[in-house]
């Protein structure tokens, strides 16, 4: 794990040393003083230096000491760990002379970013405030100045970034000890101290991903004709490439390929080692991008993948270094097709996803737990002693009831489209055409897809 650290509690506590910052005694001859606040943690080294390494002299007041006395974690505040946030900003453009300085901001917009915020960790902060006082007039002076701000509480900020969803917090008051004298008090200390406990909850936050958007360029693959015109069918595309979008199950990653004219894809079907097979020659992805030289930006640029259903799937960009021929996509999965609600007539369950996909005639389900549904590549017999007196088609889904196996989607009655997600490999799958087919792995004609740098 990389080093991180951004002062985070360090930024709490010095927001409360301000808050006690300010405050003044006025003395009776109508002399005001204002009193100083430290952080009161204190090496022994430093200690030794205000004190001019002496144990004769006595600390001065008024004072006031600040110190962190406890941090818990505050689990009635703890929220969903895997939730990301997502802000889009823009900020003006800025203006620089001749000689490459900063001098402004113009009135128009400038560079773009996406803030991914995760969500922060919450805790709760106690924070101890010494007084220092040498009279009980001094200690009263300081105690009511400070204590009118709280009713109940006081509102904190920590940082003027309004991008930064944890800056607001509350300041209480949990505890108040007027003194820490006994009574009878003596002559050992000069100094009365009076302690005020404060209570914050506060967030600790991992860091934000900030990505830099990508300006509009150029449109290499536009979906309209040069009319645009949203209801003619004939569509453009610069080079007259159509592409191959496929499921690398070496890497784990989705990559696009370049087809010309003389390439055929041929559809192997899913119990193949590759559902999809290319002929024809590799073209080099610069071949198209080179056109633009200067503007394709990896991890900025982006593909829109047009579905049957008129949604675009949305993916940023990157040219496999070790070949060229390839371009990786990092697909946005919010932009993934809805999957479609599956109810189990038994057990009223509704799921849009699968367990597994299963192959019955090696597959044996063994003791069965829970409901665990898979979609299955060949038909099941009632003969096989794996599956009991069951049976199936292929392409069928079924699902455990807790006593027998159940049929919640037979292939043969789907009239249209569906959409389901294999939770074992995350890997979203459609049924058309009497197929299943990853979701949107296959041929994108000329027209169907575009890339904006």
């Amino acid at each position: 794990m990389q080093w991180f650290y951004d002062g985070q509690i360090r930024r709490y506590v010095g927001q409360i040393v301000r808050m006690l910052s300010g405050f003044k005694y006025q003395s009776l001859d109508g002399k005001q003083t204002t009193v100083p606040v430290m952080y009161g943690d204190l090496t022994r080294q430093v200690a030794s230096i205000i004190k001019d390494n002496s144990e004769n002299k006595v600390s001065s007041a008024p004072r006031i000491a600040v110190y962190i006395t406890d941090l818990q974690l505050d689990r009635t505040r703890l929220a969903d760990a895997t939730h990301v946030s997502k802000v889009h900003i823009r900020e003006r453009e800025k203006l620089y002379d001749t000689a490459g300085d900063f001098v402004g901001y113009s009135n128009t917009q400038g560079n773009g970013y996406t803030v991914e915020r995760l969500m922060p960790t919450p805790y709760k902060l106690q924070v101890k405030a010494d007084i220092w006082a040498t009279n009980t007039d001094m200690k009263l002076q300081i105690m009511e100045q400070i204590l009118m701000l709280f009713n109940p509480s006081l509102e904190l900020q920590t940082t003027d970034n309004f991008v930064d969803w944890t800056s607001i917090s509350v300041l209480e008051i949990t505890n108040i000890s007027f003194t820490g004298r006994t009574i009878p008090a003596g002559v050992d200390s000069e100094i009365d101290v009076a302690s005020i406990t404060f209570e914050t909850p506060i967030y600790i936050s991992p860091p934000t991903k900030v990505k830099r958007l990508g300006v509009i360029h150029d449109i290499i693959m536009n979906i309209h004709d040069q009319t645009y015109d949203l209801d003619v069918t004939e569509k453009i595309n610069i080079g007259g490439f159509d592409i191959f979008v496929h499921y690398n199950k070496d890497t784990g990653q989705y990559n696009a390929e370049l087809l010309d004219p003389k390439t055929a894809v041929i559809a192997l079907g899913d119990d193949a080692a590759e559902a999809w097979q290319k002929t024809g020659q590799d073209l080099n992805w610069r071949i198209l991008l080179d056109q633009y030289a200067g503007k394709f930006r990896a991890g900025s640029s982006q593909i829109f993948l047009e579905q049957t259903n008129g949604n675009f799937i949305v993916g940023t960009l990157a040219i496999n270094p070790a070949d060229e021929t390839k371009l990786v996509i990092n697909f946005d999965q919010d932009t993934y097709n809805t999957n479609t609600p599956i109810i189990g007539d038994t057990t009223g369950i509704t799921r849009g996803n699968v367990d597994a996909i299963i192959n019955p005639e090696t597959f044996n389900p063994g003791i069965v737990t829970g409901n665990p549904r898979y979609l299955i590549l060949n038909d099941i017999d009632t003969t096989t002693d794996a599956w009991g007196n069951f049976s199936a088609k292929a392409n069928d889904i079924i699902e455990w009831t807790g006593t027998a196996w159940e049929i919640v989607l037979a292939a043969t009655s789907i009239e249209q489209i569906v959409y389901i997600t294999n939770l074992r490999t995350g890997v979203q799958y459609k049924y058309e055409d009497s197929e299943w087919t990853r979701a949107f792995e296959g041929e994108y004609q000329k027209g169907s897809w575009k890339i904006v740098l």
